[in-house]
This record gives structure tokens, C-alpha cells and sequence, in this order.
């Protein structure tokens, strides 16, 4: 159940400009990149954000963030035959891209040389599947609005007007599973995701 092989590639460019009026616009990008294998079955996830945010002063941000992620999976699912002992493979491949767009809040109750911050609000997602199994295509296409976006989070000061983030992300999602039939069914999920990045500010 361990994934044989897998890699996580994370970037990230952060700009960050200061007016008169201590109002601050930041703009972030970040992606990351992963292979794994489960059993039967390989998986490949792909992922990319960009956020703007503007500072309210000192304590609060309101920004804009668009994330879209990318997952395929392709493998074998197995299946019983008339005769209990006899069982049949049959190969199939599931591509699902999801895309989010939330609004947030983000308050910082301290600033110092570590500033620890909580962020909250409302997100929309469209997700759509494309399944191949037994010679049939089944597409299907869902959205969730309005669900919640909320999370965490810690900035580190590096000096020279260097930052560390750290964030972690909640927002409901939707799983679809593939019965050994062929039968696709859906569910509700709580997906969650941790970024790393570094920023400058000037």
C-alpha cells in the first residue's frame, strides 16, 4: 500500500509591494508534482495556485486564491467470474481535474519574528471525471458552492526582508469510487493541503 515510487516538486514566486498607505499586495504562485503506485493501480497528481491578497494594515488580509489540480489514475480492477476460483483483471483509467476559486480572510494576531495567522472563508469547485472502463467513456461534471475554505498557518522573518509561510488548507471535496462492477459512486470528502513557501518583501 506504499507508493513505490514518488516525487513532490514544490514552487513558488511571491511579490510583495508596500504603498504609502501600509497596504500591502502580495502575489503567489506555487505547483507541485507527485507519481505513486497503490496494488493494482498507478496514480499521477499534479498541482498549481496562484493567490493575491491585500493588506488591510497590520492584522488583516483579503485575498483571492485559484488552485486547480490534476489526478490520474490508471490500473486493473478485479472481477469474479461463474466459477468462484476464476477471477479476470480488467484495465481501466479514471482523469479527474478539480478547480477551486475561494475568497478569504486571513488574521494575524502577532506580528513579530514569528507570526502565526488563521485564514477563513468561501470557496467554489468544479470538478470533472473521466472514467474508461469496460470499451465506455463516462464523463461527468459536478460543482459545490458555496463550501467552506479555512486553515492556519505560521510566517517565519528571515531577515533581509525574507519570509517563510507555512500554511494548512481545508475545503470539502467530492471522491468518486469505482465498484469491482463498474458502478460509479460519489461521496463527500475533506481534502487538505500544506504549502511551504518563501516570499520577499519590500
Amino acid at each position: 500500500m506504499l507508493p513505490h515510487s514518488k516525487t513532490l516538486l514544490s514552487l513558488l514566486t511571491c511579490v510583495t509591494l508596500t504603498s504609502s498607505a501600509q497596504a500591502a499586495i502580495s502575489v503567489g504562485l506555487t505547483g507541485s508534482s507527485e507519481k505513486g503506485t497503490n496494488g493494482l493501480e498507478k496514480s499521477t497528481s499534479n498541482q498549481i495556485s496562484a493567490n493575491v491578497s491585500l493588506g488591510l494594515g497590520q492584522n488583516i488580509l483579503i485575498g483571492l486564491t485559484h488552485r486547480r489540480d490534476f489526478q490520474n489514475k490508471t490500473g486493473y480492477k478485479k472481477a469474479s467470474t461463474d466459477n468462484p476460483n476464476i477471477f479476470v483483471y480488467i484495465p481501466y483509467k479514471d482523469n479527474v481535474e478539480s478547480t477551486t476559486n475561494s475568497l478569504d480572510l486571513t488574521i494575524v494576531p502577532y506580528n513579530g519574528l514569528i507570526s502565526p495567522f488563521i485564514f477563513g472563508g468561501v470557496a467554489k469547485r468544479d470538478y470533472r471525471d473521466e472514467i474508461v472502463f469496460l470499451d465506455q467513456n463516462i464523463p461527468s461534471h459536478y460543482t459545490m458552492f458555496p463550501i467552506p475554505n479555512y486553515g492556519f498557518g505560521t510566517a517565519i522573518q528571515l531577515g533581509m526582508g525574507f519570509q517563510l509561510k507555512i500554511t494548512q488548507t481545508y475545503t470539502p471535496g467530492i471522491e468518486t469510487i469505482l465498484t469491482e462492477s463498474g458502478q460509479e459512486t460519489t461521496r463527500v470528502s475533506k481534502d487538505s493541503y500544506t504549502q511551504v513557501w518563501i516570499g520577499y518583501k519590500l
